[in-house]
């Protein structure tokens, strides 16, 4: 049965499973659709739009529904499974990754606390035949006041099936990650970082840089954005002349989207030099090339590996959720990559311009001596001027929805 102490464990009589914190964001998504399906009930009207939007509600929710992340221990079979994709009951719908091993060749499961989020990590036995194995670890949302209640029937049910469990979410077997502060690159500190396992992927060396992504020079600022000035003043015009909302959003969005192609064509002149460089990122082993568009001289550098100090990564949560990793669910946001090397000045590497994220599992991966440092800068912060009036807009329209389906009741 569903464990009503963590809603993380899933008891049957053959089989044992552990859910994933990532799976369980489904459950708002669910909750959110029910709420549309049942005001469209509500305010249903026979019509070919609103029966659409029925069906898209009731597919919404049977997806959401269907989504699964987890690790499922089969007694009867004596296997482990990973599974990450849609199954209703025990029908797989659509696979995205899923992997089984064996019992037998299960050294044992950890339970540790890595930068404060609660993992349960997967050992396998070493073979003379095979490289020995990468770790895989799923992640768990687990209340404080619920820790000692899950790692108890974590060894409870591990333990009945034969399986070999060590550690606990405890302080004995944790790496801290200060808030604000620094730590130093390697697998767990990635690992939580990045909040997924990507280990198991090669190693990526080459990072195409966006142009249109790199921080252009201030003399262009309102170059870009006069599109958007004028767009923004005959909105205004459109809203007290006529009070036509949805006109003067699309007049708004369309002096965005100028702004925007008005930038990648300013972006690919200043930063091409009239003829096309190359515009990718190379690491390995030996060195760091870094191309010329983020130099003022234009000269692309490479760099021994030798050569360089240090690296340090500036960066912040894209949201900011309770203070616990365990308890986010969106991806860091990488502001910088400050290259600190012998007889140079220091180099910065724009974040937003590269796949920066795996850049750092390279990093990793590859042995540079790097750090995460988490500033206090709010990653996007022009998002909260489109969010804003957003929930404002969307609020409005579930109150008169509400008041509507009041009158048609009582009518």
């Amino acid at each position: 049965m569903f464990s009503k102490i963590t809603g993380t464990l899933l008891k049957t009589e053959s089989s044992f499973s552990i859910i994933s914190a990532f799976e369980k964001m489904k459950w708002v998504f669910l909750f959110l659709n029910l709420i549309h399906l049942v005001l469209g009930t509500i305010l249903f009207t026979l019509s070919i739009e609103s029966v659409g939007r029925l069906i898209i509600s009731i597919l919404l929710i049977l997806i959401a529904f269907s989504y699964q992340r987890r690790w499922c221990f089969d007694a009867s079979r004596k296997v482990l499974t990973q599974f990450h994709g849609f199954k209703l009951g025990i029908k797989a719908i659509y696979t995205i990754a899923q992997q089984e091993f064996d019992y037998t060749n299960i050294k044992n499961i950890e339970l540790k606390k890595v930068h404060h989020a609660k993992q349960v990590i997967l050992h396998l036995k070493d073979t003379e035949h095979t490289p020995p194995p990468k770790q895989a670890s799923i992640s768990l949302k687990v209340k404080t006041n619920k820790i000692s209640a899950v790692v108890q029937q974590l060894r409870t049910h591990l333990a009945s099936q034969g399986l070999n469990v060590i550690g606990q979410f405890g302080s004995t077997n944790s790496k801290e990650w200060p808030s604000f502060g620094s730590v130093s690159l390697d697998q767990d500190t990635v690992k939580a970082f990045i909040g997924i396992n990507l280990f198991n992927n090669p190693v990526m060396r080459q990072f195409p840089v966006i142009l249109f992504m790199l921080p252009l020079p201030s003399q262009y600022f309102h170059r870009v954005w006069i599109p958007s000035y004028i767009s923004s003043i005959l909105a205004l015009f459109i809203v007290y002349s006529s009070q036509n909302v949805i006109a003067a959003i699309v007049v708004g969005l369309f002096g965005v989207g100028v702004s925007a192609v008005r930038r990648k064509l300013i972006c690919d002149k200043h930063y091409t030099f009239g003829y096309p460089p190359i515009t990718d990122i190379v690491i390995s082993e030996e060195y760091l090339a870094i191309p010329a568009v983020y130099f003022e001289n234009k000269q692309a550098k490479q760099i021994k590996k030798t050569d360089i100090q240090s690296i340090d990564i500036e960066w912040n949560w894209y949201k900011n959720n309770g203070g616990e990793l365990n308890e986010r669910y969106s991806e860091p946001y990488v502001f910088n990559l400050n290259i600190d090397v012998k007889n140079e000045s220091r180099l910065v590497l724009a974040g937003q311009s590269f796949d920066s994220k795996k850049f750092v599992i390279a990093l990793c991966e590859l042995g540079y001596n790097a750090t995460l440092t988490q500033i206090t800068k709010t990653p996007m912060a022009w998002r909260y001027y489109i969010l804003g009036p957003l929930v404002v807009f969307l609020l409005g329209v579930i109150g008169y929805g509400l008041y509507m389906a009041y009158f048609r009741l009582i009518a």
